[in-house]
Protein backbone atom coordinates (compact mmCIF):
# COMPACT_ATOMS: atom_id res chain seq x y z
CA UNK A 1 0.00 0.00 0.00
CA UNK A 2 1.28 3.43 -0.84
CA UNK A 3 1.44 6.27 1.65
CA UNK A 4 -1.35 8.12 -0.18
CA UNK A 5 -3.64 5.08 0.08
CA UNK A 6 -2.91 4.75 3.80
CA UNK A 7 -3.82 8.41 4.33
CA UNK A 8 -7.06 7.99 2.38
CA UNK A 9 -7.96 4.90 4.39
CA UNK A 10 -7.31 6.69 7.67
CA UNK A 11 -9.37 9.67 6.49
CA UNK A 12 -12.31 7.40 5.59
CA UNK A 13 -12.16 5.65 8.96
CA UNK A 14 -11.94 8.95 10.80
CA UNK A 15 -14.91 10.54 9.01
CA UNK A 16 -17.13 7.46 9.26
CA UNK A 17 -16.52 7.07 13.01
CA UNK A 18 -17.46 10.70 13.69
CA UNK A 19 -20.87 12.41 13.48
CA UNK A 20 -21.47 11.81 9.76
CA UNK A 21 -23.25 14.53 7.76
CA UNK A 22 -24.31 14.82 4.15
CA UNK A 23 -23.41 18.12 2.54
CA UNK A 24 -27.08 19.11 2.94
CA UNK A 25 -26.85 18.37 6.69
CA UNK A 26 -23.59 20.33 6.87
CA UNK A 27 -25.35 23.32 5.28
CA UNK A 28 -27.99 23.15 8.01
CA UNK A 29 -25.29 22.97 10.71
CA UNK A 30 -23.68 26.10 9.29
CA UNK A 31 -27.07 27.80 9.09
CA UNK A 32 -27.38 27.43 12.86
CA UNK A 33 -23.97 29.08 13.30
CA UNK A 34 -24.16 31.77 10.62
CA UNK A 35 -27.85 32.53 10.40
CA UNK A 36 -27.78 31.62 6.73
CA UNK A 37 -26.71 28.49 4.95
CA UNK A 38 -23.98 28.49 2.33
CA UNK A 39 -24.84 27.38 -1.18
CA UNK A 40 -24.40 23.67 -1.86
CA UNK A 41 -21.71 24.40 -4.43
CA UNK A 42 -19.71 26.23 -1.76
CA UNK A 43 -19.42 23.11 0.39
CA UNK A 44 -18.66 21.03 -2.68
CA UNK A 45 -15.86 23.45 -3.57
CA UNK A 46 -14.54 23.34 0.01
CA UNK A 47 -14.29 19.55 -0.33
CA UNK A 48 -12.66 19.41 -3.75
CA UNK A 49 -10.50 22.54 -4.02
CA UNK A 50 -10.46 23.94 -0.52
CA UNK A 51 -9.75 27.52 0.47
CA UNK A 52 -6.14 28.73 0.73
CA UNK A 53 -4.81 25.24 1.41
CA UNK A 54 -7.57 24.13 3.79
CA UNK A 55 -9.97 21.46 2.53
CA UNK A 56 -13.12 20.12 4.14
CA UNK A 57 -12.42 16.46 4.90
CA UNK A 58 -14.92 14.19 3.19
CA UNK A 59 -15.53 10.73 1.82
CA UNK A 60 -17.33 9.76 -1.34
CA UNK A 61 -19.63 6.76 -1.26
CA UNK A 62 -21.24 6.19 -4.63
CA UNK A 63 -22.53 9.56 -5.75
CA UNK A 64 -22.83 10.91 -2.18
CA UNK A 65 -20.30 13.07 -0.40
CA UNK A 66 -20.18 12.74 3.36
CA UNK A 67 -18.34 14.82 5.91
CA UNK A 68 -18.67 15.10 9.68
CA UNK A 69 -19.45 17.64 12.33
CA UNK A 70 -15.87 17.29 13.57
CA UNK A 71 -14.47 17.80 10.05
CA UNK A 72 -16.46 21.05 9.80
CA UNK A 73 -14.92 22.13 13.10
CA UNK A 74 -11.40 21.29 11.87
CA UNK A 75 -12.03 23.19 8.62
CA UNK A 76 -13.30 26.28 10.45
CA UNK A 77 -10.36 26.10 12.87
CA UNK A 78 -7.86 25.86 10.00
CA UNK A 79 -9.52 28.77 8.17
CA UNK A 80 -9.45 30.85 11.34
CA UNK A 81 -5.78 30.08 11.93
CA UNK A 82 -4.94 31.10 8.33
CA UNK A 83 -6.85 34.38 8.57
Amino acid sequence: MSCNTDFASQNVQKILTEDVLTLQDARQELRQLLGKRPDKTTLYRWCLRGVNGSRLEHVRIGNRILTSRQALTRFITARTANA
